[in-house]
């Protein structure tokens, strides 16, 4: 699970839901079920989290979004929360170093848990899984973000209904603008971004020797169109870096035609999906050269 404030935010990969909860308990995809009204996004407590510094600041109070793989009886699941408390607003998340996993009993009920060896925070879900698909479902969480965390921040439980939202799918839109550039390139100049991108796909687990693929929520791919750099025009997702949703979470990676890698990171704002809201584009390798490049991105708005 990662801890930040927003002043020491910085961009990291979001991993997949099902990385670290061992091969044995996921089927190889020959074996075909019903999915579960369970998987997919889902709002437990709202608004939206935020990873935006935002003046004035939000009304105190937890915010927490959450993503859903289930397999059978087993559940996997990652999110991310952020909190407002004694002027300084934080957040967290979990899905890629540390899942939350737990199993459905006979009657619907299930309880997540992140391991007890997690050692700066941990985080507990209890809830009924909903009769149909996009139904709520009513729960409880419990979240201890550590000693790293302000007093108020240390210790949050509460009650929920769950609303669901969609996997993520659309074109997002955005223009930012240029804060260093190699070579000469101005500061400020206009840089216009379109991302194709698609929630849910396939992925690989090696499991015990002996590779299975299965279907996971957390994956993301697409691809992105940039005008106004004079380095890179497109480029796609890849499997290294890994691209992904966790929550309301968007972590894209592309590998853009002139070999660097374009890191966008932002959240989405509410259950529509219409904004992402991303501040930054991190720039790596390719022709701006070896340092990374940083472009100011307000935020994208789906066309589609």
């Amino acid at each position: 699970m990662k801890i930040w404030a927003w002043l020491s935010f910085t961009a990291s990969g979001i991993g997949l839901l099902l990385c670290g909860c061992g091969g044995g308990s996921v089927p190889p995809a020959s074996v075909v079920s019903a999915v579960s009204p369970l998987a997919g996004n889902w709002l437990l407590v709202g608004p939206m989290p935020t990873n935006e510094i935002q003046f004035p600041p939000p009304p105190s109070g937890f915010r927490l979004a959450m993503t859903f793989d289930v397999t059978g009886n087993n559940v996997v699941a990652g999110g991310f929360g952020s909190n407002f408390c004694d002027n300084v607003e934080s957040g967290f998340e979990f899905g890629s170093a540390v899942a939350v996993a737990g199993t459905v009993a006979a009657d619907g009920s299930f309880t997540l848990a992140t391991p007890t060896s997690s050692p700066l925070a941990t985080i507990s879900i209890k809830g009924m899984v909903p009769p149909a698909n996009g139904e709520p479902w009513s729960g409880s969480y419990a979240v201890s973000l550590g000693g790293h965390a302000p007093a108020c921040d240390a210790n949050l439980s509460g009650t929920f209904t769950a609303t669901s939202f969609p996997l993520v799918s659309g074109v997002y839109v955005g223009t930012g603008s240029t804060v260093a550039g190699p070579n000469g390139v101005p500061a400020a100049a206009p840089v216009t971004f379109q991302a194709t991108l698609q929630q849910g796909g396939t992925v690989t687990n090696p499991g015990n020797g002996a590779a299975s693929t299965f279907f996971s929520n957390a994956v993301l791919t697409g691809s992105i169109k940039v005008q106004g750099s004079s380095c890179f025009s497109s480029g796609v997702t890849g499997a290294k870096p890994s691209s992904g949703v966790i929550g309301n979470m968007v972590d894209a990676s592309f590998l853009m035609d002139d070999g660097s890698t374009l890191s966008l990171l932002g959240s989405l704002t509410d259950i529509t999906e219409g904004h992402i809201a991303t501040n930054l584009v991190l720039v790596a390798g390719g022709n701006c050269g070896g340092i990374t490049n940083v472009i100011r991105l307000p935020g994208l708005d789906r066309q589609s």
